[in-house]
């Protein structure tokens, strides 16, 4: 429904018309409190703790009797309730009320086709080897996860030449460099004192400082990038944002150690729409 910045697709939550950020970064999906009521949610007793950008905040638990996602209905979906920062925001009239994460999306082969305004999800099993029949050229990049969160998905990149991990955050609106990243890519304190400041917000909603640097050069697989200007910023991992999304079709199989990439200029060109959702009881792609 978007063109810039992490990607917003419209849904049901127990039948009302809503807008969810996909959140690949965020390990569990999200309702803002204020709209558990307004959703009809069934709040649960306990809290989570959860972990993310800007350090650790506690949230609640809630419960929706049915989520829509393009033509599915998915049953008793639990939510955590956090964050507020984008509580009253509207994107073509409907209300952003959270995030779809990791623990949702985790459940299929993920495409992400921004480029397009898509994503597809695919229920797929007994094809472990399995390869997209994408047109024009398209690569596979090794992947690895998270040793502590099997649903983070790690790419290694490279920054100014060194060698990194990050993971593949479409929450994070653009890519975000850890200070201890940008250390080991060359970056010195006096470094970040000339580079432009701003601001950011973790997942406690609070501000954290970032500074926009001028990096060498960026690697992802196969793409090259001369001269980017990243975020860098207090984080726990790097993150490899939505900006890159915009430019790139990705396919996330759901047990893989690998995903799949195509850059926007090898794309089919069709006709730009609203970005869609859709569930998918199999996949377009050849076979094993």
């Amino acid at each position: 429904m978007n063109d810039r910045g992490s990607p917003i697709v419209s849904s049901t939550v127990n039948g009302h018309p809503v807008a969810f950020i996909v959140d690949t970064g965020a390990r569990f999906s999200s309702v803002w409190p204020g709209q558990v009521e307004k959703l009809g949610l069934n709040s649960q007793a306990g809290t989570v703790r959860l972990q993310g950008t800007g350090g650790m905040t506690f949230a609640g638990v809630a419960t929706a009797d049915t989520l829509g996602l393009g033509s599915a209905t998915a049953s008793d979906v639990s939510f955590v309730t956090a964050g507020n920062l984008f509580d009253g925001r509207t994107i073509n009239g409907l209300p952003v009320v959270g995030l779809l994460g990791a623990d949702f999306l985790h459940g299929y082969d993920v495409v992400i086709d921004l480029p397009n305004h898509r994503i597809n999800l695919y229920s797929i099993d007994g094809c472990p080897d399995a390869h997209p029949g994408w047109q024009g050229r398209f690569y596979k990049v090794k992947v690895s996860h998270a040793w502590n969160d099997e649903t983070k998905t790690v790419v290694q990149i490279k920054l100014n030449g060194h060698s990194i991990d990050a993971f593949l955050d479409s929450g994070a609106r653009s890519t975000l460099i850890s200070r201890d990243d940008a250390r080991e890519a060359g970056v010195k304190k006096d470094d970040l004192r000339l580079d432009k400041k701003g601001l950011g917000y973790g997942i406690d909603d609070e501000k954290t400082v970032r500074y926009l640097h001028h990096f060498d050069s960026l690697d992802v697989g196969p793409f090259h990038f001369t001269h980017p200007a990243l975020g860098v910023g207090e984080t726990e991992n790097s993150l490899l944002g939505a900006e890159f999304l915009r430019h790139h079709r990705v396919w996330i199989p759901r047990h893989a150690n690998w995903i799949f990439m195509q850059p926007a200029e090898s794309l089919p060109q069709i006709v730009t729409q609203p970005t869609d959702l859709h569930l998918m009881p199999s996949s377009p792609q050849k076979g094993s």
